[in-house]
């Protein structure tokens, strides 16, 4: 998810932003890195309270290497898809960076350890500059069709490996961009979808489809 205008007053750019060209901030990376580490915890818990996982090694060492993957999946989804976000501004010129959401990343937390079940807003990319409504539905898109890239390959990976503990990591990659994806596609503010709305209806029918296709295939099929 990303934010053209609010929390501006919380951030200053500080610089002058060069076309084409990819930058972090010292707090915009801290931000991350914050963001990154709490989802891993949250995603961990989730993944824990699930079979498929099984590594033949002690309770500490497992747990150790569920939090490592739930890293790797939160980078592969949610930071991928705010990246997606930031480097398409960044090509149109506009200031452009992530910042947590103390309070959902808390609550991130607390679903999950009670719920078993992430549902997450861990921040997002503020953006700043002179964007029009077509430049604002591509930085929009982005995110999503990122997701949607990951989740398809994702899923030919799944087909062609043997059951076992990886392909149950892969099939979660596609079942978490697919789904964060097509969430994100939900057409009203202050999801992704209500600006791609607004720039194109056709593209965003597409790619609303695309999404629903996925994740009824992680549904539907790879849980068969």
């Amino acid at each position: 998810m990303r934010d053209a205008a609010d929390g501006l007053r919380r951030v200053d750019p500080g610089y002058r932003p060069v076309r084409g060209k990819i930058s972090f901030s010292k707090t915009e990376i801290i931000h991350i890195a914050a963001a990154i580490a709490v989802l891993s915890i949250a995603y961990s818990f989730v993944m824990m309270r699930r079979e498929g996982l099984d590594f033949d090694s002690d309770q500490t060492t497992n747990t150790l290497i569920i939090i490592g993957i739930s890293a790797i999946l939160v980078i592969c989804s949610f930071l991928f898809h705010e990246l997606g976000h930031k480097f398409v501004a960044q090509r149109y010129n506009a200031w452009s960076e992530f910042r947590a959401y103390p309070y959902g990343l808390v609550m991130a937390l607390i679903i999950s350890s009670v719920f078993g079940f992430l549902f997450a807003a861990p921040g997002a990319v503020y953006i700043r500059g002179h964007i029009d409504r077509r430049m604002n539905g591509k930085i929009s898109l982005a995110g999503p069709a990122v997701n949607f890239v990951i989740a398809a390959v994702a899923i030919v990976v799944f087909l062609a490996l043997e059951p076992g503990p990886l392909a149950y990591v892969i099939f979660m990659l596609a079942n978490l961009n697919a789904f964060l994806g097509l969430f994100n596609m939900i057409p009203v503010p202050p999801f992704d979808g209500s600006k791609i709305v607004a720039w194109n209806v056709p593209i965003y029918v597409a790619a609303a489809l695309v999404g629903a296709a996925e994740l009824a295939v992680v549904w539907l099929y790879l849980l068969l």
